[in-house]
């Protein structure tokens, strides 16, 4: 008789990551486990708090693929307690984000504002800088900032810059109905990328976007009524089951 496999519970997946950071990491120390969140003390000295709720969104998605799925979030994590070195300018990027993200961060965290570079996008977005690392995306603070050497309106300039050398983006679909497609990191940063035009997608009236993950960007136009509720039944279905989720929100585009 065949037995499927029950899932892990938040508490359990969140033990097995942190042993296996453990075992992985010399001198490393678990101080707590609360439901998905794992916070640990390094040589004595350094205290880390991982928040795991996108790796087990992914997890819960895709049960099977566990392993592939906790290699890539121990690669990144492990990445924190490496002796820190320069930043790299030419791999910043920039990172769309939504006021909620900040809400909960900054309740999280007192030094929110000392430890990330960021600026408001429009009323629901932030823009977010980060150094794309090889097994990790690492926001940048403000000693990284300064450290630098170069002004806001240059950063974000190189920043977009670097975005496009990095991706190569892909358009999907027809009918006024797009998806565009770049590696699954950066799709929601595509709209900062000079591409938002009636040549390169041509909807039925002002072009209308939805980014509910980091990794979804879809168009539609605003004319387009059918295409309209499409759009918005798949921000609310990734909503209720996605991870790195970015805004509940549709925009529309203009200047």
């Amino acid at each position: 008789m065949f037995f499927k496999k029950k899932k892990l519970t938040e508490t359990e997946f969140a033990k097995k990551f942190a042993d296996q950071l453990t075992e992985s990491i010399s001198g490393l120390q678990i101080i707590s486990i609360n439901e998905l969140e794992v916070k640990t003390e390094f040589n004595e000295s350094e205290e880390i708090t991982h928040y795991l709720d996108n790796c087990y969104s992914e997890y819960v998605n895709d049960p099977k693929d566990i392993k592939d799925i906790m290699n890539r979030y121990l690669n990144g994590a492990k990445s924190l307690y490496l002796p820190k070195e320069p930043t790299n300018i030419d791999r910043i990027v920039p990172v769309i984000k939504d006021h909620e993200f900040v809400r909960q961060l900054k309740e999280l965290n007192s030094e929110f504002d000392d430890n990330h570079v960021y600026e408001k996008y429009n009323s629901e977005l932030y823009l977010f800088y980060a150094e794309d690392k090889e097994h990790s995306i690492s926001y940048i603070t403000q000693d990284d900032f300064k450290a630098l050497g170069v002004s806001y309106e240059n950063l974000k300039l190189k920043a977009i810059e670097n975005l496009e050398n990095m991706v190569s983006i892909e358009c999907h679909g027809e009918d006024g109905y797009y998806m565009l497609v770049a590696g699954g990191n950066y799709e929601a940063s595509l709209i900062l990328l000079n591409i938002w035009d009636k040549d390169n997608f041509d909807v039925k009236g002002e072009i209308i976007i939805g980014i509910p993950s980091r990794d979804l960007l879809i168009i539609t136009g605003k004319d387009d009524t059918e295409n309209l509720e499409k759009l918005q039944n798949i921000i609310t279905e990734i909503h209720e089951t996605g991870d790195h989720l970015v805004s509940k929100e549709i925009f529309e585009y203009k200047n």
